[in-house]
């Protein structure tokens, strides 16, 4: 079926109305002194989490991509500051990706490390915090991202990684933090950067959606039992799409996708009951899109996409009433290597915040005002 194609309009506008009176956004970042650390280090991933249960969160930084470097903890002091930083492990890793969750279920949060041809590794948390104890969990593969869900409902938190050109894994956690048993999906010939999990088709059960470098992106149907049988392509054969997420953003009920690719326009695949993605939005310009993100950044109610640019403007889509985005360029004198995008609130006064993920060079944040 031919793909029916949407032009994505551009508002050209100062100022965006919300219930009737004029409010501005903008994203601020005080020329580099929003940052976290100001090392170069070559950074592919930043992760906002609670680490140390404070109430703020805190960043979890990897680094290295295909090199050894130190990954970093860099605690917030709760109002968006990075000051205090601590190593994660006595080893250099090439680290891709790196979350949080208790594993053990022992009450102390853990730390998982996604890395490129070394053992991935899970440090555990303990009453110091110094994740002095570790242990390596799937295949050494090209792993380049990282996913924690509950994807066979047993109550406690897996582990979904992406793999290039390798078979992607879903580790299972046996309730100990032990991951031994491992579902492959996917192809050994597949280049995933990004996988997803979500209930798309309502089921009851997450299924998992793939970002894929040199062939169509997929969406792989859980039956259930944690076979993926039915798979359902979509996007185009020859984009190198490096992320993905998703939101309803026409709010019919049914989740759509949005792409980020490296070299060619993003575009949003709008869900239906069919599961065709059929319906497509594209962006209005071609970009190095390395990273791609949504959020409610202005609390309006409309989904906004970030936009993570390699060696090029990072970009914000301000979702508008009338379903079309108001397109704002973060700061233009910066064409960084952003590697990844991450948002949540660093300062407490509601607004999610943008986190950029810069290889070589410091790793970014801008506060999000609302005037």
């Amino acid at each position: 079926m031919k793909k029916k194609r949407i032009p994505l309009t551009f508002l050209i506008l100062l100022t965006i109305t919300i219930n009737g009176s004029a409010q501005e956004t903008t994203f601020f970042n005080a020329d580099g002194f929003f940052s976290i650390g100001t090392q170069s280090n070559r950074t592919a991933s930043i992760t906002l989490f609670d680490i140390d249960k404070d109430g703020d969160l805190d960043a979890l930084v990897a680094n290295g991509r295909h090199w050894a470097e130190q990954n970093y903890i860099y605690y917030n002091d709760g109002k968006g500051g990075f000051k205090v930083a601590q190593p994660i492990g006595k080893f250099l890793d090439a680290s891709y990706a790196i979350k949080s969750a208790d594993f053990n279920n022992d009450g102390f949060m853990d730390i998982a490390v996604a890395n490129d041809n070394i053992p991935n590794k899970i440090y555990f948390g303990s009453p110091n915090q110094n994740f002095d104890h570790a242990t390596s969990f799937g295949s050494i593969s090209a792993s380049r991202n990282l996913e924690i869900v509950d994807i066979d409902n047993d109550g406690d938190f897996d582990l979904i990684l992406s793999n290039r050109k390798a078979e992607n894994e879903i580790c299972l956690n046996d309730g100990k933090g032990n991951f031994e048993n491992t579902i492959a999906f996917g192809n050994k010939s597949d280049q995933t950067i990004q996988t997803k999990a979500v209930d798309i088709n309502k089921d009851g059960f997450l299924d998992l959606i793939t970002a894929e470098r040199q062939s169509k992106n997929r969406v792989y149907i859980n039956d259930g039992k944690q076979n993926f049988i039915k798979i359902i392509a979509f996007g185009n054969e020859e984009d190198q799409t490096r992320s993905i997420d998703i939101g309803d953003f026409d709010k019919d009920g049914f989740l759509d996708i949005v792409t980020g690719n490296l070299g060619s326009k993003n575009s949003i695949y709008f869900g239906d009951e069919s599961l065709a993605f059929n319906r497509v939005f594209d962006f209005k310009s071609e970009r190095n899109t390395s990273s791609i993100k949504i959020s409610d950044l202005n609390q309006d109610g409309y989904l906004d996409i970030i936009e993570g640019n390699s060696e090029e403007r990072n970009y914000v889509y301000l979702g508008q009433k009338n379903g079309t985005f108001k397109e704002i360029g973060l700061r233009e004198d910066l064409m960084d290597d952003t590697y990844n995008i991450e948002t949540g609130d660093l300062n407490g006064d509601g607004f999610p915040d943008i986190v950029e993920s810069n290889s070589g060079t410091w790793n970014l944040y801008y506060r999000t005002l609302k005037k």
